[in-house]
């Protein structure tokens, strides 16, 4: 449920995004788009894949100092983000064949595929924003554990 949330949410954004642009006559950012949205989201599973290798190994020190810690929903998550991103790529590159389809034709499909691409480069913006809040929770439960051993002491 709270993936169709985000994902409704993403796709509100993407369409106000692509009307703005259209209104304003812009073409600038949905053409960079449209050009570069594949490289941007191999750039964000590249830097997203590396910052979940510092959480997992966080977390694998963790568990071998404190035993009884259980990061299984965390580790299930980190895993899903790195799918989310995986097929958002795959959608991408559906959408911009089908956008430069000569065969696919109706009214507004320009806008149509602008805002897809708007919409899957945000919810790609925001796993990263998610898995970089991660590093800080990570960082606090372990001074939490620190400073309850302190006080025990």
């Amino acid at each position: 449920m709270r993936i169709l949330k985000n994902i409704s949410l993403f796709i509100i954004i993407g369409f106000a995004i692509s009307v703005i642009c259209k209104y304003l006559q812009s073409t600038f950012f949905l053409k960079y788009l449209q050009d570069n949205i594949i490289g941007l989201l191999l750039t964000l599973l590249a830097i997203n894949t590396a910052t979940l290798g510092l959480i997992a190994s966080k977390i694998q020190d963790t568990i071998e100092k404190y035993n009884g810690l259980n990061f299984k929903n965390t580790i299930k998550e980190m895993k899903f983000s790195l799918i989310e991103q995986v097929i958002l790529i795959v959608i991408s590159i559906i959408v911009l064949i089908l956008s430069n389809s000569l065969v696919i034709v109706f009214q507004h499909k320009e806008l149509f595929f602008n805002s897809v691409l708007v919409s899957i480069l945000i919810y790609s913006i925001i796993i990263l924003y998610d898995t970089g809040k991660a590093v800080f929770v990570i960082i606090e439960l372990i001074q939490k554990i620190k400073d309850n051993e302190n006080c025990h002491k």
